[in-house]
């Protein structure tokens, strides 16, 4: 039978680990987690009866640690610009205090980021499957903005280096303003002193901290 249970944080960081195994194939260092907390998530039905894979019901709350954690690394990235090494640091502390409701509210205030600030996909929760979205949202792509609005690039949200190399191969970085000119039949954008055509695909990876 499984139960449900608010996570420890000792739990959130083996739920988190497990999942980066199977997503990145990174190692765990399972001397870091103890004996009766990996025997108390077999209990609740969230690791298999040796501790070392997580069952359907642990996938699902590894989902919602790790969205925690990705999302606290986006804001504190986005919004308040801190370091990548910091970044880290702090996203391990700042996750633990996003409860279900309020990290739903973050992601929408950043306009419901795809991916991490290290390119990795961050599951999405009801808020983004439902597609919610304020208009005023401090971050968006920049296929929500209107012509003649523009902002500062917050980051890429590229599925690959293919579309990154792109970006860059078109000298268009984080931190750089754009305009948005029009949005059909291809989405058209003024950055700098240029002007760029792209797909709506390429074009919804483009975040823009509006104003």
């Amino acid at each position: 039978m499984v139960h449900h249970q608010e996570t420890s944080e000792a739990q959130q960081e083996l739920l988190e680990a497990l999942w980066q195994h199977e997503e990145e194939s990174r190692p765990i260092e399972w001397e870091r987690f103890s004996g009766d907390d990996k025997q108390d998530m077999v209990r609740h039905g969230w690791l298999s009866e040796d501790g070392h894979a997580l069952t359907a019901e642990g996938k699902r709350q590894a989902a919602k640690a790790i969205r925690r954690h990705r999302l606290a690394e986006r804001l504190l990235s986005d919004v308040l610009g801190v370091s990548d090494l910091a970044g880290e640091q702090e996203a391990c502390m700042l996750e633990h205090s996003l409860v279900e409701g309020f990290a739903e509210r973050v992601c929408t205030f950043l306009g419901h980021p795809r991916f991490c600030p290290h390119g990795h996909k961050i599951p999405e929760g009801a808020c983004c499957l439902e597609k919610r979205s304020e208009l005023d949202a401090a971050l968006a792509p920049l296929t929500r903005f209107r012509p003649g609005e523009e902002g500062a690039i917050a980051y890429l949200a590229t599925g690959g280096d293919e579309e990154l190399d792109k970006f860059l191969s078109m000298g268009i970085h984080p931190g750089d303003r754009v305009t948005l000119v029009r949005k059909s039949p291809t989405v058209v954008f003024k950055c700098g002193n240029s002007q760029f055509a792209v797909d709506r695909e390429l074009a919804a990876g483009v975040y823009v901290r509006r104003g």
